[in-house]
């Protein structure tokens, strides 16, 4: 009898690309301070090198999906002229500052380069071509953590910060900080009066590498086993911070929350009558080490625990199998940084594209889909800003809810000011209204209710 996982190999050979999520690190920047017990980011910007990282990154997902003699070609993608339905982009903007923006508009500038043809002609038929040769301006949704957790959930997080401190006090940790004492002592010189302990680790690593990248003379002088001792301890540090032994656990918010946006995105590309064909996640590198312990990528993969080099790239590919098998299923590729290609990884221990309704089955005990959710996780006992839902597209089914919720309030509050007869004529209105909306998208103001199903 076949293996199951070499049946959906196979019904997957051929399968059809409908879709992907990607999730991709920022460029290079300069040095970015965070404090190791909170995980408060200090000041940081944008380098030119950064701005090329990003932007071959674009062109390197361009090539995967958007060219039709690729065999990850996004079927009816249109690849010329940016078709802004097809595309969604949602940007960290919390620690960091504007450089995780700045990437996402290099990358989109690799993704949709300037094209002649991204122009109109005017009634008097002058033709008018976009600045800059044909430039493409794709929406961008900046994710704010005071308004929104799914991107930027490890800070503010009192019971993530517990994590952290119990962390420190493991006798790995310790047994690890005396091994590494002989480099503590070696490395004073090369780092400024930085604390040059263990629970530094990232600072040190990320102080150092910024001034090997970016300063001639500190290149010269630094030893280069330093360097390799430095990223192999922040390896450790930053691996050990952000995951947890238990999926769903504490240490796996970053990954946690940054799922929900993924199933989100799965759902809407699933769904044939909405046109998204790409989603792109602009954030840091955290995200990256959650998700690869959370989807249990590491226990195939154990060189992922560790991070994620600048431009980095963790594609989730929506695929249709070929007949008698037409399910979706699900492809995982990753792409370290601007060098090698994207390679396949696997998911829950299954050497085989997963199907999408295993893969939701799996994965939802551990998400987080709400401020709300957010705050009872971390033992907040509020937060300041909506609490009813992440601040992003909403399916139909709350769409539904939320436009049924707010027009009974509002013909409730207006039936005491109006008559019966233009009460009952406005709830009529009211129900035809939300009998058109179906298998439609709407936004409403105020707060949104955000479910995935």
């Amino acid at each position: 009898m076949a293996d199951a996982s070499d049946i959906d190999a196979a019904a997957v050979a051929d399968s059809q690309v409908l879709g992907v999520i990607v999730i991709a690190r920022n460029g290079d920047r300069v040095e970015y301070y965070q404090d190791p017990k909170t995980y408060e980011g200090g000041i940081t910007e944008t380098t030119a090198l950064g701005e090329v990282e990003s932007h071959q990154l674009g062109s390197v997902l361009r090539s995967e999906y958007l060219s039709p003699t690729s065999p990850s070609y996004i079927d009816g993608m249109r690849s010329d002229l940016v078709d802004n339905s097809e595309i969604k982009v949602r940007v960290k903007n919390g620690g960091e500052g504007t450089v995780i923006f700045d990437s996402a508009i290099a990358l989109l500038q690799g993704l949709y380069p300037p094209n002649p043809n991204n122009k109109i002609v005017l009634a008097n038929e002058t033709v008018v071509t976009a600045p800059l040769g044909g430039y493409q301006y794709v929406p961008v949704e900046t994710v704010e953590p005071s308004n929104d957790r799914s991107l930027e959930s490890w800070t503010d997080c009192p019971a993530f910060h517990k994590h952290i401190r119990e962390f420190y006090a493991s006798d790995e940790f310790k047994e690890k900080e005396k091994d590494a004492q002989t480099f503590f002592k070696s490395v004073k010189d090369f780092v400024f009066g930085r604390p040059t302990t263990l629970e530094n680790a990232w600072n040190l690593f990320d102080f150092m590498n910024s001034e090997l990248l970016h300063n001639k003379t500190y290149a010269y002088r630094l030893p280069p086993t330093l360097i390799e001792t430095a990223r192999g301890l922040a390896d450790f540090h930053e691996n050990g911070v952000f995951s947890d032994k238990q999926s769903g656990g504490i240490g796996n918010i970053a990954g946690r929350t940054m799922l929900h946006t993924i199933l989100r995105a799965l759902e809407r590309v699933a769904f044939n009558d909405d046109p998204l064909q790409f989603m792109l996640v602009e954030t840091g590198y955290q995200p990256f080490i959650s998700l690869f312990h959370e989807l249990e990528i590491v226990k195939e993969h154990p060189e992922l625990q560790a991070i994620p080099d600048y431009a980095s790239a963790f594609a989730i590919e929506l695929r249709r199998g070929s007949p008698p098998d037409v399910r979706d299923f699900l492809r995982f590729r990753f792409k370290n940084g601007t060098g090698g290609t994207f390679k396949t990884v696997y998911v829950y221990g299954k050497h085989a594209d997963i199907p999408l309704t295993e893969f939701i089955y799996k994965s939802k005990g551990g998400v987080i889909s709400s401020n709300k959710q957010w705050a009872e996780v971390c033992g907040r006992s509020s937060f300041q800003g909506s609490e009813l839902g992440f601040i992003d597209q909403i399916t139909d089914a709350a769409t539904h809810q939320t436009f049924y919720t707010v027009a009974v309030a509002f013909l409730s509050f207006l039936g005491l000011f109006a008559l019966r007869g233009v009460f009952v004529r406005v709830v009529k209105a009211t129900g035809e209204k939300i009998k058109s909306l179906r298998g439609k998208k709407v936004r409403l103001e105020g707060e949104e209710v955000g479910y995935f199903f």
